[in-house]
């Protein structure tokens, strides 16, 4: 578990409020939008990696980094920080927006519970965060895994709705299972996630 407090004042920096700022664009986007597939295609195709604007977000998220504002709480064990950047409110439509900043590390299981938005921003060549490299993942409200990163070094911006997620043990059919080998399962009667 990270040591994050929620009474504690939010870090800043020089280059948070332009993040910030580009990160409004992508929530207004979203808007009420379902957590789903659809969803993770149009991120990718208008804010997705080697466009100018994933080129930025993903330059000012480093610089949050080295600011102290992102990926900033260690967890316990090595490899592993987090961050939050914004709580939920008016102003990111309702989503709780944290980082992590992760190297070849699996973080503790947890659900879903409205699901989640993440942008994968690998900082080694080659690292993958739950099978992903850069761009966009959904995950629909009742999807479960185990945060994975392998191959080097990756951040990772998550968007939760409602601020929701639940921590909790595996189902025993993962209890043993490691890098990259748990895939993100999905709520009975959901679509599987590309």
């Amino acid at each position: 578990m990270s040591t994050l407090d929620p009474q504690t004042p939010l870090p800043t920096g020089t280059h948070k409020p332009e993040a910030m700022a580009l990160i409004r664009q992508v929530l207004d986007f979203i808007g009420d939008r379902p957590l789903d597939g659809a969803l993770e295609f149009e991120l990718n195709r208008r804010f997705g990696p080697y466009g100018a604007f994933h080129d930025r977000l993903a330059t000012l998220m480093r610089a949050g980094v080295a600011e102290g504002w992102a990926g900033y709480a260690p967890v316990k064990g090595a490899g592993y920080s987090r961050g939050r950047i914004a709580d939920e409110s008016v102003e990111t439509r309702g989503m709780r927006v944290e980082t992590g900043l992760m190297r070849d590390v699996v973080g503790q299981y947890h659900r879903h519970t409205r699901g989640e938005i993440d942008l994968v921003i690998p900082l080694d060549p080659g690292a993958r965060w739950c099978g992903h490299g850069a761009g966009w993942v959904v995950y629909p409200a009742g999807s479960e895994h185990f945060p994975t990163t392998e191959g080097g070094q990756a951040l990772v911006l998550f968007f939760l709705p409602g601020g929701a997620i639940d921590y909790r043990p595996p189902p025993a059919e993962l209890a043993g299972e490691r890098f990259g080998a748990a895939p993100a399962r999905q709520p009975a009667g959901a679509a599987p996630h590309p």
